[in-house]
């Protein structure tokens, strides 16, 4: 398969060294000057689960592509899906699918402004990859994908590219529930990312604290209500779960939104606390805590790193 992966940071190396193990033609998508450099010079680098691997892949900006793909994997964050759909739109032909496991909501109607719905494939990953340097990942587990289309109908190129994913070692499943998933991942996301990127503390700091431990919580029961204003039967039972383990497992780790405020960069806000606040008052649910939490991360957006 043709397949074209926007976005070289820490999931979209992970996906595109995994899929072209499997031989399929991967080119990768990127902005960034000193990640095309990097890849350029070195190689796309893996260590880990995986073994310490190099990958000889094309690296460039959108724009040096030509042709269109089979199959284009977004891999921005959230913020910054309608723009490189915009810059690689001459990449979608009338056999084009995209795909999106990006953290959030929005990433699909954001996409479908660019190509038809029932070309669109969604998706749900816990996949752990981590950016050690530019062009140069660490897998430290296991991870599962679930994903389906986004028009809700099963179809023989939906197969195709779960089967691709899976066939590369990724643990891809078929499920027409993926949206209850991808909400549980909201939950999760919503309650730690909001409270690091606000306090500084690591997730293990952050379970340390009742005060944290009751915001995050109250948080996820925010998110649970919003989902279930959906119709979606999100179990925030199970999210509870993961964020313990969290607490007790991943002590050291600092969510994407904390990284990204420590180095001065925009955050993650709009598709994913941003956007629970955003459906709460579409639907008329009550997200007081949430939505304190965006406005807080809003003033913070572009300030200066934190010390």
């Amino acid at each position: 398969m043709k397949i074209a992966v926007i976005g070289a940071g820490a999931m979209g190396s992970l996906f595109a060294a995994r899929l072209a193990e499997r031989d399929h033609s991967v080119s990768l998508v990127e902005v960034s000057r000193v990640i095309i450099d990097a890849i350029d010079k070195k190689g796309l680098r893996m260590t880990g689960l995986f073994g310490e691997k190099a990958y000889s892949l094309p690296i460039a900006s959108a724009a040096h592509y030509a042709e269109a793909f089979e199959l284009l994997i977004v891999f921005t964050k959230g913020m910054y899906t309608t723009a490189a759909m915009e810059t690689a739109k001459h990449l979608l032909g009338p056999q084009t699918w995209v795909l999106t496991v990006q953290n959030g909501i929005g990433n699909i109607e954001a996409i479908e402004a660019f190509l038809a719905r029932d070309r669109i494939v969604m998706g749900m990953t816990n996949w752990p990859s981590t950016l050690i340097e530019p062009g140069l990942i660490t897998v430290p587990g296991e991870g599962e994908i679930k994903v389906w289309a986004a028009n809700g109908q099963a179809s023989a190129r939906l197969e195709a590219i779960s089967r691709a994913l899976d066939e590369a070692g990724l643990n891809c499943k078929l499920d027409p529930g993926v949206e209850v998933a991808i909400w549980e991942k909201l939950a999760f996301n919503s309650a730690l990312n909001s409270l690091a990127a606000v306090t500084g503390l690591t997730v293990g700091e952050l379970g340390d604290r009742q005060e944290a431990r009751d915001i995050a919580f109250a948080i996820i029961d925010e998110v649970v209500a919003v989902a279930k204003a959906r119709d979606l039967a999100v179990d925030a039972n199970h999210v509870r779960q993961t964020v313990e383990y969290a607490f007790a497992n991943h002590r050291q780790h600092k969510p994407s939104m904390l990284q990204d405020r420590l180095a001065g960069r925009r955050m993650e806000i709009s598709t994913i606390t941003g956007a629970v606040s955003r459906a709460g008052r579409t639907l008329n649910v009550a997200t007081p805590v949430t939505t304190t939490f965006a406005n807080l991360l809003t003033i913070f957006d572009n300030a200066d790193p934190v010390a």
